[in-house]
C-alpha cells in the first residue's frame, strides 16, 4: 500500500504499469470497485488474481489529520491536527508493505504560512513555523508506526521528497519547465538538500520500528526533463505551442522517474534476506 500525496499516487500508477506488463492475461488485474484513477478519488485497490495480492493507494496529504474547527461565531475553518494520525490510518494496518510520503502540501499557501492552521488538542496556533509543525506531525506519524506496526509482518518504507523544477516562478505564479529535453549534467546547479528531509531522517532514527528511507531527492534533482509540463491531460495543442496555463513541473511522466523508485523498492526487498515473502 502506498500512502501519501499525489506524488505517491504517481508512484502507485507507475507500479501498476510495471506489474501489469508481467501478466500474460492483463484482465486478471483490475480495480476491485471498477474505479478509474482520478485526482478526486483518494483510495484504490487493484487486485492481481494470479498472485492473490493487491496494490493499494490511500491518499493522505500530510499523514496527520485534516480537520475543521468551529469558531465561537459558528464559522468553520480548516485546520491540520498535527498531534493526530490521519483518519484513514486503520486501513494501513492490513498492508504487508507500506510506502509513505508527504512534503509537497507543506509548501503551499496556508500550510507554509502557519497562521491559524496548525492544531494540537483544542488549540489552534495563531502562528506556528511550518518546520516545527512538520517535525511534530512526523513525530505523530512515527509514534503511530511504533505503536501499530509489527516488523515481523509489515515492511515500512518512507519515500523521500522528489524535486520540482519550476523556472521563473512556482506552480501558481508562472513557473515553467516546458522545452526541457536533457537532465541537469552539472552538479553545481542542483538544489540544496531539503530541511524537511533532514527532519524525516531525525524522526525515523529515533523510532523503534525499522523504516527504510528511499531517498530519491538527489536522484530526482537531476531530472528537470522528466515532468509533464504542458503535456498534461487537460492541455490543448495551443497550450503546448504557447504555454500560458499552469504547468506541471512537480509530477513525473510515465514511463519515467517513478519507475526507478519502484525498482529500488524491489531491489531492497530482494536484497533483504531476513524478509519473508508471503
Amino acid at each position: 500500500m502506498l500512502v501519501g500525496d499525489s506524488m505517491n499516487r504517481n508512484q502507485f500508477e507507475s507500479m501498476l504499469c510495471v506489474l501489469r506488463e508481467g501478466l500474460s492475461n492483463k484482465s486478471r488485474m483490475f480495480e476491485t470497485h471498477s474505479y478509474r484513477i482520478t485526482k478526486g478519488r483518494g483510495y484504490y485497490v487493484f487486485k492481481f488474481m494470479d498472485y492473490n495480492c493487491t496494490v493499494e493507494f490511500s491518499r493522505s496529504h500530510f499523514l496527520v489529520r485534516e480537520g475543521i474547527k468551529v469558531r465561537p461565531t459558528g464559522k468553520k475553518r480548516a485546520t491540520l491536527m498535527i498531534d493526530q494520525i490521519d483518519k484513514m490510518a486503520p486501513r494501513w494496518k492490513r498492508a504487508d508493505i507500506l510506502i509513505f510520503n508527504t512534503g509537497h502540501w507543506w509548501a503551499h499557501g496556508k500550510t507554509s504560512k502557519g497562521k491559524d492552521y496548525f492544531q494540537e488538542g483544542d488549540e489552534v496556533h495563531e502562528k506556528l513555523d511550518v518546520l516545527i509543525a512538520f517535525r511534530r506531525a512526523m513525530t505523530t506519524w512515527g509514534k503511530w508506526i511504533d505503536e501499530n506496526m509489527n516488523p515481523a509482518r509489515t515492511r515500512v518504507f518512507y519515500r523521500g521528497y522528489s524535486a520540482a523544477h519550476f523556472r521563473g516562478g512556482e506552480w501558481n505564479s508562472g513557473g515553467t519547465c516546458n522545452g526541457e529535453t536533457q537532465p541537469i549534467l552539472n552538479e553545481t546547479f542542483l538544489g540544496s538538500y531539503p530541511v524537511k528531509m533532514q527532519i524525516v531522517e531525525d524522526v525515523i532514527h529515533q523510532m523503534v520500528t525499522p523504516v527504510t528511507i528511499l531517498n530519491v531527492t538527489r536522484l530526482t534533482n537531476f531530472r528537470k526533463d522528466g515532468h509533464p509540463s504542458v503535456y498534461g491531460k487537460h492541455f490543448t495543442e495551443l497550450d503546448q505551442k504557447k504555454p500560458r496555463r499552469i504547468q506541471d513541473c512537480s509530477h513525473w511522466c510515465l514511463p519515467g522517474v517513478p519507475d526507478a523508485w519502484n525498482e529500488l523498492i524491489f531491489a531492497s526487498l530482494v536484497m533483504e534476506k531476513k524478509w519473508k515473502y508471503r
